[in-house]
């Protein structure tokens, strides 16, 4: 039997993950028994980091294929190099192997993210590997996987450009694990650390600019709130002045670090600079700093 709580806190130790205790388990526990595990959440909570972290642990080479409505089945399986082909023949050597064959030969992580953005003929291909562990390749062989061999995927919630809804074949066959937003408690020590935040007067940084990002997700205009990266790179940025007393300063740093991070509704009479600029007074007048 597997002990979780050691192998959950060798993990966080040495790939510094703070918290997410309950979803390192479960994704132990599907891998434990030979699952296929999909994890859901929004942008920045860490799935990539959770799916390397694990592959690390278990000694698994990582093969990452990030999907788009360009994603093809070459590009996931591998393809024949014409002129090899023409040089050579149809033999292993002109063959290029993609990142799913590459990890059923050699038992790796295959790592999909973001698999709703993956066209359905793509997805096709995966059903025998995920299912039977058995991948065809045309005039080369038949792979069957190394026994270490796992997949995980990614999907975010909150995407709708160039998605594809993932049909009930695919579903089936991963298991499913949610990440949400972390406690602010737990964002904070993020924050500190990616930040390099060292000093009590540093740490500060770390409660308001987590208190900014967490009021964008509130925030009845905002469609889809900053992720952690924004405190990190807001406080990473504001740490660089001398005095951190200016609102202006403030305001146009936090411009500088969410304007990316974050999507409002369809509609709203105020722009993003705007919006930003009210969480920030809000947050700074309600602060002890």
């Amino acid at each position: 039997m597997i002990d979780f709580k050691n192998a959950v806190e060798e993990i966080q130790k040495k790939y510094n993950i703070i918290g997410r205790s309950k979803e390192l388990k479960q994704i132990i526990l599907a891998h434990s028994v030979g699952k296929n595990i999909l994890i859901e959440g929004e942008v920045g909570v860490g799935k990539t980091t959770l799916a390397r972290a694990v592959a690390s642990y278990f000694d698994a080479d990582f093969y990452r294929i990030d999907c788009s409505e360009d994603t093809l089945t070459h590009n996931l399986v591998g393809y024949w190099d014409p002129p090899l082909v023409i040089s050579k023949g149809y033999i292993e050597e002109s063959y290029i192997y993609g990142p799913l064959a590459s990890a059923m030969l050699k038992g790796g992580c295959l790592f999909i993210n973001e698999i709703n953005r993956m066209p359905e003929i793509t997805q096709n291909a995966l059903l025998t590997a995920l299912d039977e562990k058995v991948l065809d390749i045309p005039k080369l062989k038949r792979i069957h996987a190394a026994k270490s061999f796992f997949t995980i995927a990614t999907l975010n919630p909150s995407a709708h450009i160039g998605v594809t809804v993932l049909g009930e074949a695919i579903m089936d066959r991963f298991v499913w694990i949610h990440l949400d937003y972390q406690s602010p408690e737990e964002e904070r020590k993020i924050i500190i650390q990616e930040a390099k935040l060292e000093d009590e007067k540093q740490q500060k940084l770390a409660e308001v600019t987590q208190q900014i990002i967490q009021k964008t997700r509130e925030y009845t205009a905002i469609r889809r709130g900053s992720s952690i990266r924004g405190a990190i790179d807001l406080a990473a940025l504001m740490n660089q002045y001398n005095s951190t007393k200016s609102t202006t300063k403030w305001v146009k740093t936090a411009i500088m670090a969410l304007y990316n991070k974050i999507e409002l509704e369809d509609g709203i009479s105020k722009n993003k600079k705007e919006i930003i600029s009210d969480i920030v007074f809000t947050v700074l007048e309600n602060a002890d700093f």
